[in-house]
C-alpha cells in the first residue's frame, strides 16, 4: 500500500489536515495527497496522474449530481477505474442510495465516520496497484482494479462494503 496517490476533492482545511493524517497513518508514509477545489479540475487530474482512490468532500453548494457523474464517467475511461469514495457532512439515506446507484464505492458521514477513515483507505487501497504499478490483486477478474467497459456497466454495481 505504500507509493499510493489519493485525489481529494475539498475547500475544507480542517478536513484536508484529517484526511493527510489518516492517509500517512494508515496506508504509509511513500503516500501523497493531491488535493483539487472543484470536481472539474480533479477530473483532469485523474486523466494525467496515476491516483488509486479519489475522496469526495460533498456540500450541495460544491457539487451537484451531474458534476458526480461527469466525475464517474471520467473515472470509468482510465485504464484502470479509480474508486471514488464521498465524504458527507451528514449521512442521508437518499443521499446514500442515490450515489450508490450513480456507482460511487463508498459513502460516509464526517460526523459520524471520520474517525473510521483509515480503515477505509486500507480496505480500498489494498486491492489497488500503487503508483509504480505494481499489485498483487490489482489485476485479477472482479477485482476493484479491473477496467469497466462502459460507463452504463458502472452503474449497475452493487456498492463495495467495507
Amino acid at each position: 500500500m505504500n507509493d499510493s496517490t489519493i485525489l481529494t476533492i475539498s475547500k475544507d482545511p480542517q478536513l484536508l489536515t484529517v484526511l493527510r493524517e489518516q492517509l500517512h497513518g494508515h496506508v504509509g508514509p511513500g503516500s501523497r495527497m493531491i488535493v483539487a477545489p472543484t470536481i472539474q479540475e480533479a477530473c483532469a487530474l485523474l486523466e494525467t496522474a496515476r491516483t488509486q482512490l479519489v475522496v469526495l468532500h460533498w456540500t450541495r453548494d460544491q457539487a451537484s449530481y451531474d458534476q458526480i457523474d461527469r466525475l464517474l464517467w471520467t473515472s470509468t475511461v482510465l485504464a484502470r477505474r479509480t474508486p471514488i469514495l464521498v465524504i458527507a457532512e451528514r449521512y442521508r439515506t437518499e443521499q446514500a442510495t442515490t450515489l450508490f446507484r450513480m456507482g460511487v464505492d463508498d459513502y460516509i458521514s464526517r460526523t459520524h465516520h471520520l474517525d473510521q477513515l483509515g480503515r477505509i483507505f486500507s480496505a480500498i487501497l489494498q486491492h489497488r496497484p500503487a503508483a509504480n504499478g505494481h499489485s498483487q490483486e490489482a489485476d485479477a477478474p472482479g477485482s476493484m482494479g479491473a477496467p469497466v467497459a462502459h460507463e452504463s456497466a458502472k452503474r449497475i454495481t452493487a456498492p463495495a462494503l467495507i
